[in-house]
Formats: structure tokens, C-alpha cells, sequence
């Protein structure tokens, strides 16, 4: 076949791709629809019935629109809260494919990914929640962008930002929390919505879809499954079982080595970071916030947030991926991998 006929072949795929969004809401959205409709071929809306207590989007609440994107046929399904900043996304794992709701981690490191390599934002800061996934360090570490970490409560990006935003009036600043908030300096937030639009678009031109382009930054950057598993404390003794034990942690580290080969622990309340193997410390701004983080030499990270009420735990393993296939074989392996940091933590390590 002659490059002609290749060339002809290509830009005839292309043509046939249309880009089919759902826009999906607690609310109806008709003002930001209308401005986003000249970045899409065809834009519908979906109003959701239920909403989440945190007005969070979830599988649960989202399925009716899922449920109409299959139906439809639309490749990209963006929910959004404009009201608070959340941005989730369903995509495509394949052309005209089964669909995969994406967690805050993975919807941030899309975005992230995004701004940090268009050249457009010189000087970058990236704020984040503490419980926002390491790949993220790892991509703006790569990147040259400076990060600020910080115990940000459920719905208060804005707080922060806004903060750090006044004391960095020349830097363009980007942040994400765990509950789907997402804020851009110099974007608006249908802006922000734009653009996920666009990388969809263009993924689509190439025949891939949004989820291959979350495949390209694990395939550099290493696959990171983030798990979060909450205990109710039931009792007293229970309450002061898991204090003993985070207490026990602070002061002798080392104590874990024969059950979780440990490389780092974080302590947030008292603003240091302790590498245990060479016992150098790295201290930061405190928090008032009982949280410890603990790092294994084996890429797994576990974060012990305690409340009056329960014991919840952020766990995240990393593994290598190199293809789609090994994506496949990767996140069940690691399932059974967090299942057992599970059970490892119920018996109190």
C-alpha cells in the first residue's frame, strides 16, 4: 500500500470518530453545556435522581447515566459538581467497549499529566491532599513542578488553595483532594471540563480512548492500585488498642520490620518524615490532624487516619505495567495483594 493510500486510511478513521459526551450532574447544568458544546461533537445531558451524603459521584449513584451512556453509545461520561469543584469520569476501555468508572487518583494524575507537559504553565505548584495517590509525586517530580502536600479536610480544597494562591501570586497552581475536587488557577472550571474533552477528542483521532491515556502514564510511571478500607471502633478497648499502636509506631519504628519491611514513616501531627534506614529526618508544616503514613521498601503505602468512630486506612501498592494485557494481570494481583495488607492490619500487624 502506498503512503498516499495510508495517509488516506488514517485521516478516514479519524473522520469516522465522533466524540459523544455525557455531561452528568446533580443539578441541571444548561449554562456550562452550552458553553462546552463548541468543544464536542455531541454533548447530552443526564440529571441524577440520587445524590450521595458527601455529593460525591460513586458507581452506585452514577449507573443510571452509565447505564445511558452504554445504551447511547456515548465514549466519555463526565460528572461534575460546579458548586464544589468535583470532576469523576466513566470512560471507554476500549472503542465502543466496556466502561470503568475512575477514582479521584486516577482523574487527577490524567489532568495533572496534561498541564504539566503543555508548556503553558511555567513555574507550576501542585497542592494536593496528603491522600492523593504517590504517583503523583513521581509525576511532578519527573516533571520539575513543586508540590504541596496538606491534611485538606473533605470538601475544603478551595480553603487551601485560595491560601496557597495569595502567598504564590506569580505561580499558576493546580490542586486535587480525594473526594474529586479539582482546582486550576487559570481555568475556569468548565475549562477544566473542556479539556478532558479534548484529550478524549484527541485520543479518539488515534483510536484510543481516555483510558489509554491513563495506561501511558502508569506504563512510565509505574501502576498504582489505591484502596481505602474503614473499621468502626465498636469499643473503648478498641479505641485504645489502635491508639497503643499508633503511639508504638511513633516511637520505635523499627518495631515492624519483621512483619512489614519498612523505608519511611510520616507523622503528621508532629511534622516529620524519618527514613528508617539511614534515620535521617525530614521535618514539614504540622498538622493538628492524627494521621501516620508508613512506606514499605516493597512500594506499598499505608495511611492511619483515626477518628472517634473508625479506623480508616489509604493503602496503595505499586507494580509495573508495559501493556494493557499486564494492566489486566496487575490490578487483580494487587487486589489480592491489598487484601492481605488488610488482614495483616485486622490483626493489628
Amino acid at each position: 500500500m502506498s503512503q498516499e493510500a495510508i495517509d488516506q486510511n488514517v485521516e478516514s478513521t479519524k473522520a469516522e470518530f465522533q466524540n459523544k459526551v455525557l455531561l452528568v450532574s446533580f443539578e441541571d447544568q444548561s449554562k456550562i453545556a452550552k458553553k462546552l458544546k463548541k468543544e464536542v461533537q455531541v454533548l447530552d445531558q443526564f440529571v441524577l435522581e440520587s445524590i450521595s451524603e458527601d455529593r460525591t459521584f460513586n458507581f452506585i449513584t452514577l449507573k443510571p447515566a452509565i447505564d445511558k451512556a452504554k445504551e447511547e453509545g456515548h465514549n466519555l461520561l463526565i460528572a461534575i459538581d460546579p458548586a464544589n469543584n468535583r470532576v469523576s469520569l466513566v470512560v471507554r476501555k476500549e472503542k465502543d467497549g466496556l466502561m470503568m468508572v475512575l477514582n479521584s487518583h486516577q482523574v487527577a494524575a490524567i489532568l495533572f499529566y496534561r498541564w504539566s507537559n503543555s508548556g503553558n504553565y511555567n513555574d507550576l505548584l501542585l497542592l494536593k491532599s496528603v491522600l492523593i495517590s504517590d504517583l503523583m509525586d513521581n509525576l511532578a517530580h519527573k516533571a520539575g513542578v513543586n508540590t504541596i502536600d496538606e491534611v485538606i479536610d473533605h470538601g475544603d480544597l478551595s480553603t487551601a488553595f485560595q491560601r496557597v494562591k495569595k502567598e504564590n501570586v506569580d505561580n499558576p497552581v493546580i490542586g486535587f483532594n480525594i473526594d474529586q475536587q479539582v482546582m486550576h488557577s487559570d481555568l475556569e472550571f468548565e475549562d477544566v471540563v473542556a479539556e478532558l474533552i479534548q484529550i478524549e477528542s484527541e485520543q479518539g483521532a488515534l483510536e484510543k480512548t481516555m483510558f489509554d491515556y491513563l495506561l501511558e502514564i502508569y506504563f512510565y510511571n509505574g501502576f498504582y492500585k489505591e484502596k481505602t478500607v474503614s473499621l468502626d471502633i465498636a469499643t473503648k478497648a478498641q479505641a485504645k488498642q489502635l491508639a497503643t499502636f499508633m503511639d508504638s509506631i511513633r516511637k520505635n519504628p523499627k518495631s515492624l520490620e519483621a512483619t512489614f519491611p519498612l523505608s519511611t514513616i510520616t507523622d503528621y501531627t508532629k511534622g516529620k518524615k524519618i527514613n528508617v534506614l539511614t534515620d535521617k529526618v525530614y521535618p514539614f508544616a504540622s498538622s493538628t490532624t492524627n494521621m501516620l503514613k508508613i512506606e514499605g521498601t516493597n512500594y506499598v503505602f499505608i495511611t492511619f487516619a483515626p477518628t472517634a468512630e473508625k479506623m480508616t486506612y489509604y493503602i496503595s501498592i505499586r507494580e509495573s505495567v508495559n501493556s494493557k494485557q499486564r494492566f489486566e494481570v496487575v490490578n487483580k494481583m494487587l487486589d489480592q495483594e491489598i487484601m492481605k495488607v488488610v488482614q495483616m492490619l485486622n490483626r493489628g500487624i
